[in-house]
């Protein structure tokens, strides 16, 4: 082989290794880039999240207030400013409905079930203390009323403790990965299936 030959397969070894050198360096910090588009999309979104659990769960307060307030007084049979408490007790629950819709758009789908199941509780809450103040002024027995409502207190604690462990599991976890598979699908409340 001539030297002269030997020198040009020399120089294109050099150009194709400086080449794919290149290629590799150019991959690997594309992948990098995209890797750390999606941890700070995740934090993004569990911070999201994490706004609209605590707003729901604020919501959840001022209702249960709410709807005590309204209960106290009817159990002592009190007139004055019932009124007034089933207008807080309307007020409270469009605002919780309104924390209810950002736990929904924030997901995942089973902590919005998990919301869903408790805003469908406070409805039957909000109908039977409306029940059970037109049955009072009307002078009829309210003692089944009451039985439905303490029913439905007890059930909508329960679905607040299940609406507290999704919203842990899902902050808990690793974030989901930006138009990666789902790491939520198949993580959900194991209530789901139950009736409210």
């Amino acid at each position: 082989m001539d030297q002269g030959l030997a020198a040009v397969l020399g120089a294109g070894v050099g150009v194709v290794g400086t080449l794919g050198t290149a290629c590799v360096t150019y991959l690997a910090t594309r992948h990098q880039a995209k890797d750390q588009e999606r941890v700070e999309h995740g934090q993004w979104l569990r911070q999201q999240r994490q706004r609209a659990y605590e707003d729901f769960l604020v919501a959840y307060d001022r209702f249960a207030g709410a709807a005590t307030a309204m209960e106290d007084a009817l159990q002592v049979r009190r007139t004055e400013g019932l009124e007034e408490l089933a207008v807080n007790l309307k007020d409270a629950i469009e605002d919780f409905g309104s924390a209810r819709v950002r736990v929904a758009v924030a997901g995942p789908h089973f902590a919005s079930q998990s919301a869903g199941r408790i805003a469908i509780l406070f409805q039957d809450v909000r109908r039977l203390l409306l029940a059970w103040r037109d049955a009072q002024t009307a002078g009829d027995d309210t003692t089944e009323l009451s039985t439905q409502l303490q029913n439905k207190r007890g059930k909508t604690q329960l679905a607040y403790r299940d609406f507290v462990r999704d919203a842990r599991t899902v902050l808990e976890s690793p974030a989901p990965a930006a138009g990666g598979t789902s790491r939520w699908r198949g993580a959900r409340s194991e209530s789901s299936d139950r009736e409210p």
